[in-house]
């Protein structure tokens, strides 16, 4: 009978994080997350890097409500997080690495989770919890907003999978925004 404990307990938590793996696996919205059209700005600079690039997909990523709105402006709000505001992740998701692990391949050859980066609509819902606890969503295009929006968004991404302040998501290099980063404080 303690065999039976000792295999449910280690049998559960698998499964558990099997059936959270969910579907889509997406990669992010590829570069189209700014299909405004015309002469307007882009909402985030790109940085190339030498890692998978993520899949584009023809279609954006719905916002996470109805309404489309952005949320807070300098302080955070609870309003709806478009994910047109959120960067892509440069990343693809499920690039197994060639080392005999389980492994997968993240920015510069770092080994990510499998699991990572998360389906896009899933860091919505994360960045809507920071926002709603107040983390800093601003809408505009200035570099400086552009870098507190990648602030709030690689935050949500380390909690994706746990809720704020958990710990439990995606390392940043499931992504390319630490070179984004750089280049953002740069022009800040």
């Amino acid at each position: 009978m303690r065999s039976f404990f000792l295999f449910a307990f280690a049998i559960l938590p698998a499964l558990s994080v099997a059936q959270r793996g969910g579907g889509g696996r997406g990669g992010g919205g590829g570069g189209a997350f700014n299909h405004g059209g015309g002469n307007a700005p882009s909402t985030f600079v790109t940085v190339a890097s030498a890692a998978p690039a993520a899949a584009t997909s023809a279609a954006a990523a719905p916002a996470a409500s109805g309404n489309g709105g952005g949320a807070g402006a300098g302080t955070g709000g609870s309003g709806a997080v478009q994910a047109s505001l959120i960067p892509p992740y440069g990343i693809t998701p499920g690039v197994k690495a060639n080392d005999g692990t389980a492994n997968c391949v993240g920015d510069n050859g770092k080994a990510i989770p499998c699991t990572c980066p998360p389906p896009v609509n899933n860091l919505v819902t994360a960045v809507q919890a920071q926002v709603a606890g107040g983390a800093s969503f601003p809408t505009g295009n200035s570099a400086a907003d552009q870098l507190a929006r990648l602030n709030t968004c690689i935050v949500a991404l380390q909690n994706v999978n746990g809720g704020p302040g958990s710990g439990v998501g995606c390392p940043i290099v499931s992504t390319t925004w630490t070179e984004l980063r750089t280049q953002l404080q740069s022009e800040a």
